[in-house]
């Protein structure tokens, strides 16, 4: 394969991919490509598959149907940590930081997986989120919600991603800190080798933040394509509630 071929071919494609919950299915032959240094932001009301198909990405749901396929090659019957040590970083909904470490303690853990690689990031995560250097002996559950979605993000850059996933990354937290997360999004699109699947609500900062959409529902892909053709009339006919 050529290095031109290799370039646009993209970093995630995922083809045909169905999944249930105790025999009720929830993703209906979903097909998505996200491209190499992208942001494909994941849209949709509440309820339509959203996080099914990420957890289905990462391997967290493995009666999932279908093809997954990560740099060129098949991962649908990879476990989860397979993937992580391939380069696909996620922040679930909620954040899930490890409360009763330090700030310092939650970003070894990260570093205990990927070493070397993972440090080389760690002076990119302080500039991203500087609060986070400023509190790294504070214990990760007396962060304000805004400042536990920074540790969680850095967190999982440390893991030394090629692809990150986050869901709902601005839900419940203060404006300021949406700003800030907004322009690390930009920053690392930007700098090098990471793409980024964005699952949000607040339309405005997925719009801003990402290149492409995908809009879900009842767990079909309904509308893509740039996201600078979210119409209003997308949002008001599968977006607004």
């Amino acid at each position: 394969m050529t290095e031109t071929t290799s370039l646009s071919t993209p970093l995630l494609s995922v083809e045909d991919l169905s999944a249930s919950y105790d025999e009720s299915l929830i993703l209906r032959g979903i097909s998505m490509e996200v491209p190499r240094d992208s942001v494909v932001a994941l849209l949709g009301r509440n309820g339509v598959g959203k996080t099914t198909l990420l957890r289905s990405i990462m391997g967290l749901l493995p009666q999932a149907q279908g093809s997954i396929n990560f740099d060129g090659a098949a991962i649908e019957n990879l476990r989860a940590d397979q993937r992580v040590r391939l380069g696909m970083g996620y922040v679930p909904q909620g954040r899930d930081i490890f409360p009763n470490l330090t700030v310092e303690e939650n970003l070894k853990v990260s570093l205990s997986i990927s070493g070397a690689a993972g440090a080389e990031r760690l002076d990119q995560v302080y500039e991203l989120f500087p609060v986070l250097k400023d509190m790294l002996a504070r214990k990760g559950g007396v962060l304000s919600g805004g400042q536990q979605q920074q540790l969680a993000i850095g967190r999982a850059l440390l893991t030394n991603p090629r692809l990150l996933i986050l869901d709902e990354p601005t839900e419940g937290i203060q404006p300021s800190i949406i700003d800030q997360i907004e322009d690390a999004i930009h920053t690392l699109k930007h700098e090098g080798d990471l793409s980024i699947i964005l699952v949000e609500q607040y339309l405005d900062f997925a719009k801003a933040a990402s290149d492409t959409f995908y809009i879900l529902e009842r767990g079909a892909v309904v509308q893509s394509g740039a996201s600078e053709s979210l119409s209003t009339g997308l949002i008001e006919q599968y977006l607004t509630v």
